[in-house]
Formats: C-alpha cells, structure tokens, sequence
C-alpha cells in the first residue's frame, strides 16, 4: 500500500465539477490525494473559478494535465468526447475516471477497456452506484433471496432539463443514456443481464433554451424502456428530461416472497425498506452512509491506486450498458423489440456493516472520519 497521496487532475470544468472536488476534499486532509491541474478551455470562465478555489491550478488544455505529474485524471466534458480524452489519459499512463457514457459505441468502448487492460491502469466509467454502501446493502438482501425470486422492477429517474448547455437537448445522449442509465445500472447489478429491449420516445418540450441559444427542434426528451433479464425478470425505466418533480422509490424491487425499495434515487440513496412474507412487516432501513456522493469513483479510483487493488467496477458491465442503450435506439426506431446479445460476469457486491455504525454521532462526516 502507497502512502503518498494521489495527484488528481480534471480534464472540464463544468456543473459536475463541485461534486468532484468536494470527494477531493475529504481524500486532501487525509493525506490520501491532492489537486492537480484543472483544464477549463474556456478563459472566461477561469475568474469565476479562482473566486471560489483561488489555489487552483487552471489550464487551457488537456494535454497539460495528462502531462502533468498526477495519477489520476477525471473526465467530466461533454459526452462526445468522453472516449477520445479516455483514450489520451490511457495513453500518457494516468488512469481515468470518466463520466457517462464513457463511450459513445461499444466499439470504442471495448478499445478503452483493451487499452487500459494492456497499459495495466484502472478506467472507471460514471454511473458509480454500485460503490453506495447502501445500495450494495440492498444487493445483498436481495442476492440472499430475503423476498424471493424477484420477477418485476420499476426505476425512474428525470429532470426538468439543462438551462446552460445545447448538447443535454440537442445532440446528445438523449435521456436513456444521460439520466436513465443511473437505473440501468441499478438494475443490471441487482438482476443481471438485459436480453431484450422494448423502448419508445416522445417529445414533451418541444422549444427550448439553454445557453442563451434558442433549440428549436430538440430531441426527445421522454423514454420508456421496458427490459427482459436474462434471470427471468421483467423491469422498466422512465427517463426524462422534462420531469418537473417527482416522489416515489428510486427502485422497486417485487419478488415471490416479499419486496424491497430503495428510497430516494439510486444516486443519492435514502436507506431503503424490505417487506417480508416470513415476517408479515416492512423494515426500514437508515442510509448506512449518508454522506456518499454520485461522484465516489474517484475516491474508488483513489483507493485502488493506494492499495495496489482493482476498483469494485466492471467494465464488461458498462459495455453491456452500451449495448442495451444501442438496442434501446434500435427499438425506437423499428417500433420492435430489439435483442441484446452480450453479457457479464456476475457481481460480487456483497456488503456486511462494519462494526460501530450504530454510535455514529455525526452525520456530516462519513462512518470513517468519526
């Protein structure tokens, strides 16, 4: 195990930034990690940036941060150019963070993965809800068969869209694959592979403005996917990015022996509750770590480093996405079911809760800072 701390550079320096460098700052006191160069292309915003993180080291290109002397860089641009920054990371020997989708096709997905594979680094591909503690709690209630075999799911997961970018609206992923697949994820951990898709779009928003720039024809903004597991079970997701607010589960989870939701969004996990036929109750669970961020690979990615370890991530996993996402954009456009024919290594997700959780006293720190 490496005690030297990490060195993390950032390649986009948009919204999602924040959330990234406030999981730095836990790792940063710690001795764990410490900021490297922040590549934010446009100057303009560069005052805006210094106001807030005046220390920080801005530059105007991404080679100068693979350059750099970190280990560790965090992709967070705009999707289309995901896998072409993945690959230059790859190439300089840093390992890569990326946010979703890291890939645009599963052709350039499977070149990241044989890259990073052959160059011996770590490539951890956004969405990271695999890594809650509390979502891996309901794992392995589930994989322990605690409400039987379950048969039917339900996610949903919107927004009201993007006031600051086009390309959330215009050229995008498209909802599926910006916010969808946050259940997609979700789902493919807890019940294994898709075999088939079922998906249809509409458009609800149908003029919009983001960036000061007027989109007159935006892409759809609606999706319901419907998805047969390879397991037997059937489950759905609704994603948009014209949902104004929503309450309900972020999962529901419905098995031949009782039934399992997780509270809150699988993104930001609120505990979660499980009715059992054998007890004829609900038990409700709290969020083991309420403080866990959306954006914890990099403290996943931080830690592998450190101790010489694989990250608790599947690539052959986020290829699949791809492929249901791909077969989701087949469905819609033939109005048929479209199959899906890869897969992946089961998931070993298994969680059992560490000892003293039940003196935590403070729930603005994580279990291990107390």
């Amino acid at each position: 195990m490496s005690t030297a701390p990490v060195g993390v550079g950032f390649v986009g320096a948009g919204n999602v930034l924040p959330a990234y460098l406030q999981v730095l700052d836990r790792l940063v006191p710690r001795g764990f990690a410490r900021e490297g160069p922040i590549c934010a292309r446009q100057r303009e915003t560069w005052p805006d940036l210094l106001q807030r993180r005046p220390e920080s080291q801005l530059v105007a290109e991404a080679r100068e941060v693979v350059e750099s002397d970190v280990e560790v860089v965090v992709v967070l641009t705009p999707p289309s150019s995901h896998a072409e920054l993945a690959r230059l990371v790859l190439e300089h020997g840093k390992h890569v963070v990326v946010e979703k989708p890291f890939a645009e096709t599963r052709a350039e997905g499977e070149a990241l993965a044989a890259l990073a594979a052959e160059r011996g680094l770590h490539l951890l591909a956004a969405p990271f809800v695999q890594l809650s503690p509390t979502f891996r709690a309901l794992w392995t209630v589930v994989s322990d068969g605690d409400i039987g075999h379950v048969h039917s799911a339900r996610g949903l997961y919107g927004n009201a869209g993007s006031h600051w970018t086009t390309w959330y609206h215009s050229g995008g992923p498209g909802s599926l694959a910006e916010a969808g697949i946050y259940n997609l994820k979700s789902l493919t951990a807890l019940l294994g592979p898709v075999t088939e898709v079922h998906a249809a779009e509409a458009l609800a928003v149908r003029a919009r403005q983001a960036g000061g720039v007027e989109i007159g024809a935006p892409d759809p903004d609606v999706s319901h996917v419907m998805l047969r597991h390879r397991g037997g079970a059937l489950s759905s997701v609704v994603s948009s990015q014209a949902v104004q607010r929503y309450r309900r589960p972020a999962l529901e989870l419905y098995g031949t022996e009782g039934t399992a939701n997780l509270l809150g969004d699988d993104w930001d996990p609120r505990g979660f509750e499980v009715w059992r036929n054998a007890t004829g109750s609900w038990e409700e669970r709290e969020p083991i770590e309420p403080t866990w961020l959306w954006a914890d690979g990099l403290r996943e990615a931080v830690a592998a480093v450190r101790e010489a370890r694989a990250p608790l991530a599947s690539l052959e996993h986020d290829l699949h996405l791809l492929d249901v996402v791909e077969a989701a954009r087949v469905s819609v456009a033939e109005r048929a079911v479209a199959p899906v024919t890869s897969s992946f290594p089961p998931l070993d997700l298994r969680y059992e809760s560490p000892l003293g959780l039940e003196h935590l006293h403070d729930h603005t720190r994580p279990a291990d800072e107390q």
